[in-house]
């Protein structure tokens, strides 16, 4: 009898960005920004649950037996991420219309992905900046360890959210990687907020210029840059989601590629 076998692990994932007003209205239609098909909230529950399914061919194995089925599974069981990106909503007298994109990535490669990162391959000049903590960090140029820059800001929900996970990482690979956030807010107010919540990196303020040099999307944005001052990985925040340790996961692989360089 023949067999389908479809092995893959689903994260869905909504990124809303970053915005002060936290009440938003209710959209009741979705604009699909790769088809630009109009979708009424029923359709686009329909379409989100089954996104992957639309996008990637059923895996067929009906000529594999039992011992090739299980090499199959044991070497091709790999993690999927879906990220749904909601943009700015359309507001209209009648209608609230919520524009959306989505990335899909099956272990570290992406299948489709919704923005360029022209600035990934970007050569940085060596600069020194100063911690609040007073000390000082070269970013760009040759450097003994790569560099994680998460770029965030107070009143970003999302940069909050990810901020545990991040703790995590840096608490692993505090040794071996220069963990920094950077933020265009003051020093007074990033060390008000650091006094309630802990948040391990070494953390640069009044860098408006600088992010307006490497980053390329809305907030929360995770720059990963090598020991020879190339960008080499730019993504979006870490998932709060309940399965965070894949999304982890994905995150150590890019720091364990930086360190064998």
């Amino acid at each position: 009898m023949k067999t389908k076998f479809i092995f893959l692990f689903i994260i869905i994932v909504s990124v809303l960005g970053c915005r002060e007003n936290s009440k938003r209205p209710e959209p009741n239609f979705y604009i699909n920004l790769y088809t630009e098909d109009i979708l009424n909230k029923t359709e686009f529950e329909k379409f989100s649950n089954n996104l992957l399914l639309s996008l990637l061919d059923t895996v067929y194995m009906s000529s594999l037996d039992s011992t090739e089925i299980q090499w199959y599974v044991d070497s091709t069981l790999r993690k999927v991420q879906i990220n749904l990106n909601f943009r700015s909503l359309i507001v209209n007298d009648d209608s609230v219309i919520q524009p959306f994109d989505y990335d899909i990535r099956i272990g570290d490669e992406y299948i489709i992905r919704a923005n360029s990162y022209e600035k990934i391959g970007m050569d940085i000049a060596p600069q020194i900046f100063q911690t609040i903590d007073g000390n000082n960090i070269q970013i760009g140029g040759k450097q003994n360890k790569p560099i994680l820059i998460n770029l965030w800001f107070i009143e970003c929900r999302g940069c909050i959210a990810e901020i545990p996970a991040l703790n995590r990482l840096q608490e692993k690979y505090e040794d071996k990687v220069d963990f920094v956030a950077m933020t265009f807010e003051n020093e007074k107010q990033v060390s008000k907020f650091l006094k309630r919540k802990e948040f391990n990196f070494k953390h640069i303020v009044n860098a408006e210029d600088f992010i307006k040099q490497i980053s390329t999307k809305p907030y929360p944005e995770n720059i990963f840059i090598g020991k020879n001052g190339h960008i080499k990985y730019i993504e979006g925040g870490l998932s709060d989601s309940e399965d965070l340790d894949s999304v982890i996961t994905y995150f150590e692989s890019i720091l364990e590629n930086l360190l064998t360089e």
